[in-house]
């Protein structure tokens, strides 16, 4: 399943769903990224976007930093646009990362409050295993084997596919903590 961000005037970018046990993450992690970069979230899930702040109202009056001049009606009107445009991208991030979990992650995410913490959890939940689950995962990629097949072609197409799930479950023990070499 597969998640899709799209506006009317950017195309549309998808991203297929992190899987429960995290043993996509490696290929996720980079897609993901790109995606919400693509659309100017990235930032409030790394945790480097701005919060804009309301200017402090003093006897009923917006003041400027300065705290003596009071703010024109165009400066806050500005203002007000900025925060409610960082509102906007930062639930909008908190909804793609929320939609783009398992029910089981989601509700160890889904109170927190920022993009970046529920980023954090979601990358903690795939990367940081159990010894035990990492054996059990190392012990599926060595036990793998290749069927045979009597057409060279046909052959060939399952050697590739085999090779290349190999890589995909190696490069995923890697990310977990594993340290299976190349051989």
């Amino acid at each position: 399943m597969d998640f899709s961000l799209s506006s009317t005037n950017d195309a549309s970018v998808s991203v297929l769903r992190l899987r429960d046990d995290g043993s996509n993450w490696p290929d996720y992690e980079p897609r993901i990224r790109r995606a919400l970069g693509s659309k100017g979230l990235w930032e409030h899930v790394s945790g480097t976007a701005l919060v804009p702040q309301w200017y402090a109202i003093v006897a009923n009056i917006s003041m400027l930093a300065d705290g003596t001049t009071a703010a024109t009606k165009d400066q806050v009107k500005t203002r007000e646009d900025q925060v409610k445009k960082y509102n906007k991208e930062s639930n909008l991030a908190q909804h793609v990362i929320l939609s783009m979990t398992s029910p089981r992650l989601g509700a160890k995410i889904k109170n927190l409050t920022t993009a970046k913490e529920m980023w954090d959890i979601m990358k903690a939940d795939a990367t940081e295993k159990s010894t035990l689950f990492l054996l059990d995962a190392e012990d599926m990629l060595l036990s793998m084997r290749c069927s045979d097949s009597s057409d060279p072609k046909t052959h060939l197409t399952e050697i590739k596919a085999h090779f290349k799930l190999m890589v995909q479950r190696r490069d995923s023990l890697t990310e977990m903590g594993s340290t299976l070499s190349d051989t």
